[in-house]
């Protein structure tokens, strides 16, 4: 009896011996050394249990294991584990003959359900998390805008499931962080830009004429509208072109020059256009055009750039004689007269779409951007704007823009026969970090402008663009 109770005693201790894994051995990346093979199970289902979690931008989601098709084959392993271990028989353990077992290191073994990690992010992230771009509005009574918010989608789905699998598998890196494609916010609609405008006008209390033109000059979109006292009128009005009509000057002079300028006509531009001079203006015309006709050269090259209402009669100089007569579709209108000067005209269409010209020969180096089958240059036209952009008067369009704003403009405005001033333009490109555009604003009224009223009317149209085009820089106009 004796010798059978010690026979049960060594099959008791041998057994134990034999299911309790060596020191240092792992299975997937877990310990399991000195630990029954039921504890061993418990570990690891305790460590792949753990939910993974997914990083949305922030917004932070987590699922189990189960819930993303995984299913652990704890059985498979840990027979594989006991393989690797197999301990002794009785007969050489009664003889003291035991091996120390060695430590083994064997992977997790998974089953993966198919499609059910992309199911569940399709069913759980695009309506929850996916947002669209939003477009900039204009915020009410105020000429700030409230800017669009980016849109935001999950596209890489292949991507996140091969992350989402490599995460399920690990015992320690259970985060992922999604890749978040983001759009841009969207742009203010021209729509909401030009009903923003017409409450501007009406907000500052104008009741003349106002007509402006908007060009795009990344797509190429035009707005284009007059209105007087809250009417809108058929656009192209003729408008005294005042000193704007110096710009035709300046490219009909540049096709007469060759590089390098010469420094009397450079001098020359810059005058006429930073300083706004007369003086320089005739020089220019009686020097490289014609001492006689020059201001009808002037209005043949526009009418080559297919200009019908743009033109130059004269020279500036007091009593200057009228060298021609001349009517255009826009001045022989009967519905609406600004009584515009005899010498020079000019409608917002032409004048405008002459800067997007000027703007596309000196941004693009390609023979068909340049000027007359290239007679202005690439790098004449960049001096144009560059004489443009030297025109810093801190007024009209310019107050409208911030500080991070270029305006190449050329403004202009007369006293008429009563010595009063009745029409004020502006006309320019606007480089800004939203976008470049072209804007020309006319504005004409029967009674007396004052200068500051009219100012500050340019002001705010120019400060609603801006703002459209720059939600994030907005500019800000003062007054007192």
């Amino acid at each position: 009896m004796a010798a059978i109770v010690l026979t049960v005693i060594s099959l008791i201790r041998l057994k134990s011996v034999a299911v309790v894994y060596p020191n240092g051995s792992e299975i997937g990346g877990i310990p399991v050394g000195g630990l029954s093979r039921r504890l061993a199970e418990e570990r690891l289902r305790d460590a792949y249990s753990i939910p993974v979690e997914l990083s949305y931008r922030g917004a932070r989601v987590q699922f189990s294991p189960e819930s993303l098709g995984l299913r652990l084959n704890v059985d498979d392993v840990l027979n594989q584990a006991d393989e690797q271990n197999p301990g002794a028989t009785w007969w050489n353990y009664l003889w003291g003959r035991i091996e120390t077992p060695k430590p083994f290191t064997i992977p997790m073994q998974f089953s993966q359900e198919q499609g059910v990690i992309r199911q569940t992010l399709e069913n759980t992230f695009p309506n929850r998390y996916d947002q669209p771009a939003t477009a900039t509005v204009p915020m009410a009574n105020a000429y700030d805008v409230v800017p669009g918010e980016p849109g935001l989608s999950m596209v890489h789905y292949d991507e996140a499931v091969a992350q989402i699998e490599t995460a399920l598998r690990s015992p320690n890196q259970r985060v992922v962080q999604l890749q978040v494609d983001e759009t841009p916010a969207l742009a203010m609609s021209w729509e909401n830009l030009e009903i923003k405008l017409r409450q501007t006008i009406r907000e500052e209390n104008f009741n003349g004429l106002v007509e402006i033109y908007l060009q795009d000059m990344q797509d190429g979109r035009v707005m284009h509208f007059a209105t007087r006292g809250g009417a809108d009128v058929p656009v192209d009005v003729a408008y005294s072109g005042a000193s704007t009509v110096k710009i035709p000057i300046m490219v009909s002079t540049m096709r007469r020059l060759s590089d390098p300028i010469p420094a009397a006509a450079g001098s020359w531009m810059r005058s006429m256009i930073q300083d706004s001079l007369n003086p320089p203006a005739d020089g220019l015309m009686k020097n490289y055009m014609d001492v006689n006709t020059g201001p009808l050269m002037v209005t043949d090259d526009m009418k080559e750039l297919g200009y019908k209402n743009t033109f130059l009669a004269g020279f500036f100089e007091p009593g200057s004689p009228l060298l021609q007569k001349i009517d255009t579709p826009a001045n022989t209108r009967t519905d609406i007269n600004t009584n515009p000067d005899f010498y020079n005209q000019t409608v917002p269409s032409e004048i405008g779409d002459l800067l997007a010209k000027i703007y596309r020969c000196a941004t693009f180096d390609g023979a068909e951007h340049t000027l007359f089958g290239g007679q202005v240059t690439h790098e004449e036209c960049r001096t144009m704007v560059d004489n443009l952009l030297s025109n810093r008067m801190g007024a009209l369009i310019e107050v409208g823009t911030s500080v991070e704003a270029q305006v190449a403009h050329k403004h202009g405005w007369t006293n008429a026969l009563d010595g009063l001033i009745h029409s004020i333009s502006d006309v320019g490109i606007v480089y800004s970090p939203g976008g470049n555009y072209v804007l020309v604003i006319f504005i004409y009224s029967e009674n007396q402008i004052l200068f500051d009223h009219g100012n500050l009317l340019f002001a705010r149209l120019s400060q609603s663009i801006y703002n459209a085009y720059n939600p994030y820089q907005q500019a800000i106009v003062y007054t007192e």
